[in-house]
């Protein structure tokens, strides 16, 4: 999710040789809203990262969005820089999972870009357009905010939003923090008894255990 270019320069900077050195590096809180059509299918999600201070410092002195030295991007440099983030071809999970009893449903390319600066933090905003409109009463409906690699750590410290719908909401399911930083430390234990120490580490997918899981449920579909 990240751009390219700062994604690789950051991750050499400071992901140490080995599993030892893999824990989260960026810290992004996210807001998202599920929205409905006419006909209460749903169609896209909208979500926003609010990158935690130090990498957007990163982003605005990398992608050269604060030109005039003030300590604060311009609108238009963040206006052009928007989409750069999320560069991501259709199918692509991005970082963001919306699932029907258990099985990912296909999202399109992110669409509808938008960048903003608020309290030292970048603040990006794109829209995923589902393939296909989804019926949510032909099963369960979650959503959830992670990385698999666990390289950004998400957190969703907000409810999030439904627009197009009254007769329902998220329930939010808290991630059990303490049992994931132990099956983690366990997962990284094992690849360091296995791995040369400057060996190339595959992680397992290890960040939807830090993930809380959003139950969706309508009436309609109750």
């Amino acid at each position: 999710m990240l751009p390219r270019a700062l994604l690789h320069a950051f991750a050499f900077a400071t992901v140490l040789p080995g599993a030892a050195g893999a824990h989260p590096h960026v810290f992004i809180d996210t807001a998202f809203e599920l929205i409905f059509d006419a006909d209460g299918a749903l169609e896209a999600v909208r979500i926003d990262w609010a990158y935690d201070e130090f990498y957007s410092l990163m982003m605005i002195e990398e992608s050269g969005l604060d030109a005039d030295g003030d300590g604060s991007p311009e609108q238009s440099a963040l206006d052009a820089f928007a989409g750069q983030d999320v560069d991501w071809a259709s199918g692509f999970p991005g970082d963001f999972t919306i699932a029907q009893d258990g099985e990912a449903v296909m999202l399109s390319a992110p669409v509808d870009h938008r960048v903003r600066y608020e309290a030292g933090r970048v603040v990006t905003s794109h829209v995923r357009p589902l393939v296909a409109p989804l019926d949510v009463s032909q099963g369960a409906v979650t959503a959830q905010a992670y990385d698999p690699t666990y390289f950004v750590a998400y957190d969703v410290p907000g409810t999030p939003g439904i627009s197009g719908r009254e007769d329902c909401r998220l329930n939010r399911e808290t991630a059990d923090r303490e049992a994931a930083t132990a099956e983690y430390g366990a997962k990284l234990a094992e690849i360091d008894e296995s791995s040369d120490t400057f060996e190339a580490v595959e992680l397992p997918d290890i960040g939807v255990l830090f993930a809380d899981r959003f139950l969706l449920t309508c009436a309609a579909s109750s």
